[in-house]
């Protein structure tokens, strides 16, 4: 592929890149895009700009980015990276999802589940693609680090008020965090500049109970993982996927946490789904440059 390139996974935290002019890798401080207003764009691009060593060189800016669906934040980035470098000669941004699918899958059909803080599942087989979930903390119920920090405090929280089947979870808790107090949680919580960042420094609460085993620890985690797994059947079905499913696992959960893998091939085992799991083939920042490259072939 011709041309010089500016390829990034912004994600909601952090963002990783590289520069193809000079293959200098970079890692800043970001966000996600729906939160971040035009200076603060601005100035992580002109953080790009320097840490890439961009120079005076003509690049097109491939981003993969969180809350790229939101049309005005997108429009908002390009803006930015166009007003900072006035030689980019184009500027692509697309959903982290689905470069991260790029990345990780190097092009290839299959399914990516990310579960980071947040989570979404992203389907490709041919030419077709589904996107389900990814709703956000408040809303989806998939496994997630902030999914997983939110049922750790609502069982610490039912352990104060005497609940038994919670109990591991304030053990744990107390042992992680020290003496639980129900007001400190609670404001400590929603005083929090992001509360999905927040919720999940609390993740390992929970699955320190399950290891416990915890009832009520159990029983969230459970159906979690079978509404995940159904979720792979249904976009297994509607991408026209046969056979064994190729499954990528990308975030936290499948990084930090050794036991999610095995939960998810056992209870895809219960549910008679065949799936091959595979470990990420490409690092995140790549994937926009391979999207790129497949949507256009002649330049490859």
């Amino acid at each position: 592929m011709s041309g010089l390139f500016v390829s990034i996974d912004w994600g909601g935290s952090e963002l990783k890149g590289i520069f193809t002019g000079n293959n200098r890798e970079f890692k800043l401080p970001a966000g996600n895009l729906r939160l971040l207003g035009t200076e603060r764009l601005s100035q992580i691009c002109r953080d790009v700009v320097a840490a890439a060593q961009i120079g005076d060189n003509k690049a097109t800016w491939l981003i993969g980015a969180a809350g790229a669906d939101d049309r005005e934040a997108a429009e908002r980035l390009v803006s930015a990276v166009r007003t900072v470098y006035a030689n980019s000669q184009e500027v692509v941004i697309k959903s982290d999802y689905e470069c991260n699918h790029a990345a990780c899958l190097a092009g290839n059909d299959g399914i990516l589940s990310i579960n980071g803080t947040g989570s979404v599942i992203y389907a490709r087989c041919g030419d077709k693609s589904v996107k389900l979930g990814g709703w956000g903390f408040a809303l989806d119920e998939l496994p997630s680090g902030a999914w997983f920090g939110r049922k750790a405090l609502e069982g610490v929280l039912r352990s104060l008020e005497g609940d038994h089947e919670s109990r591991s979870c304030g053990d744990a808790y107390q042992q992680r965090f020290g003496k639980a107090d129900q007001r400190m949680i609670i404001d400590e919580l929603y005083r929090a500049p992001s509360i999905q960042k927040k919720l999940g420094e609390y993740a390992p609460v929970l699955t320190d109970a399950l290891a416990a085993d915890c009832p009520f620890a159990t029983k969230a985690v459970k159906s979690s993982i079978e509404q995940l797994v159904s979720l792979f059947r249904q976009a297994a079905r509607q991408t026209g996927m046969v056979g064994k499913i190729t499954l990528c696992g990308s975030g936290g959960l499948w990084e930090k946490w050794q036991d999610f893998a095995t939960l998810v091939e056992y209870t895809a085992t219960e549910q008679h789904l065949e799936l091959e799991l595979v470990q990420p083939i490409r690092p995140l920042h790549l994937g926009p440059l391979i999207l790129h490259s497949r949507s256009k072939p002649d330049l490859a």
